[in-house]
């Protein structure tokens, strides 16, 4: 299947916004001018094999540069022959050539191996064409002739336009998605804060909350952390992770446990935000698909060889350069994953449990109590992250109180855990295991 009829089926097929799809590029009007582009070069004498000999040989170049408002203006320009003559140009019935033509290059480019141009050795001093590269000097405008194009014109102007126009549906949808997340953090926040006392903590969704949001970081849908596949993932990978995300949570039925009703709304628009970036993730990568194909095309078309400048001249703030995905992700966790803390930031790196109580060396790391008593204990000296000599210096004055305060907030539950964990690890220090089981030990004599 071609892919400008595949490219409007998948437009259609994905049920993208009315106003996206009117904003795709246009691929297929694309392509017919591309067509015209070809047939006024080989109308000019600059037929694909002849461009790409004489790009090969430094004597054309294609270039597209910007104006002061990063306008495109693509322009091919040739190095004229010592002669003065030019090549057989084939120019329709009854028609003059052209009189920028006149000066074009000779096609016998075995007469351009002596520098006879003032410009190509006349003032440098060079004695000989081997003493001085041409290849690694800034061409002199004076040495180029330029050859009068139209249709390729049209064509960087249409699909610049193109690119532009959906640069701007992007930022229109970037701040439509920030100002979503906002709102939908403040709502998560409100039904997973914290609450004092039994009572009030019982009608609290914290724990909903942090469960669901351990399995979405876990999950990576947009963006992976992993050292072999790091970086932005791609929109059918991101589908296969929000899926098994969504398939976690409703194995473990969260959302049938949220005790407060608008927790299940909150829920649902997590759903729907990430749906919706996922959407956006999935037209961007058809849209740069588009673009290269096109470029791909041209190239192929005319040997101008524009795959590697275009991008480079081309202004964009997303398609061309980076991608709105990565900034919605990080304002995703940062106003919302990021109001529920995770466990895993108050970890000891020794026990892999809550670091309760938190000791802060004297270089700034944090280890829980126990394992603080216990390197002392065993006379060691050196900070186990940066081997600072710090340890032996540790006192209560080390602890840290105002992330107890957090703590003792945010993780009610994990805090009395780490605390009768302390206190049973203390008695078995003191007395021994035969002393310290869950049940009485039976009594030996009888």
């Amino acid at each position: 299947m071609k892919f400008g009829h595949a490219f409007q089926e998948a437009l259609a097929a994905e049920s993208y916004p009315r106003h996206w799809v009117e904003k795709a590029i246009p691929y297929r009007q694309l392509k017919k001018l591309l067509g015209k582009v070809r047939e006024e070069l080989i109308k000019t004498g600059y037929d694909p094999d002849t461009i790409h000999q004489l790009l090969a040989d430094h004597n054309a170049e294609y270039r597209l540069e910007t104006d002061a408002s990063h306008l495109l203006r693509p322009k091919l320009v040739v190095r004229p022959s010592p002669g003065g003559t030019t090549p057989e140009l084939a120019v329709e019935p009854g028609r003059e050539p052209s009189p920028a033509l006149t000066a074009g290059p000779c096609l016998d480019l075995g007469a351009l191996s002596e520098p006879t141009s003032p410009a190509l050795g006349g003032d440098s001093g060079c004695t000989s064409p081997h003493d001085c590269d041409d290849d690694h000097r800034a061409p002199d405008d004076d040495e180029w002739v330029k050859i009068p194009l139209n249709s390729d014109g049209r064509f960087f102007s249409l699909l610049q336009t193109d690119v532009t126009e959906l640069d701007s549906l992007q930022d229109e949808e970037r701040q439509s998605m920030n100002d979503r997340i906002r709102v939908l953090g403040a709502e998560i926040a409100e039904v997973a804060k914290p609450r004092k006392g039994l009572v009030k903590f019982s009608k609290s969704d914290l724990y909903r909350w942090r469960e669901i949001f351990e399995l979405y970081l876990a999950a990576q849908v947009f963006f992976s952390t992993n050292e072999a596949a790091g970086g932005l993932r791609k929109s059918d990978k991101a589908q296969k992770q929000l899926v098994w995300f969504q398939d976690e949570v409703n194995k473990r039925q969260l959302p049938q446990k949220f005790k407060i009703a608008s927790s299940a709304a909150a829920y649902t628009q997590f759903l729907t935000l990430n749906a919706t970036l996922l959407q956006n993730l999935q037209f961007q990568e058809l849209n740069q698909t588009a673009i290269t194909k096109i470029i791909k095309k041209f190239d192929k078309r005319t040997s101008l060889g524009v795959k590697s400048t275009f991008p480079k001249a081309m202004y964009s703030a997303h398609f061309i350069s980076e991608a709105i995905s990565k900034d919605i992700c990080s304002q995703l966790a940062r106003e919302v994953v990021n109001v529920v803390p995770q466990i895993v930031d108050y970890t000891c790196t020794i026990c892999l449990c809550l670091c309760w109580l938190p000791i802060r060396l004297d270089c700034s790391h944090l280890f829980c109590i126990r394992c603080m008593i216990k390197m002392q204990n065993q006379n060691k000296r050196y900070c186990p992250l940066c081997r600072a000599d710090v340890v032996q210096n540790a006192n209560e004055t080390h602890i840290d109180e105002k992330l107890v305060r957090h703590l003792e907030q945010w993780f009610p539950k994990e805090t009395k855990e780490k605390q009768a964990y302390n206190e049973l690890e203390r008695r078995r220090e003191l007395l021994g295991d035969v002393y310290v089981g869950e049940e009485p030990p039976k009594c030996l004599v009888m």
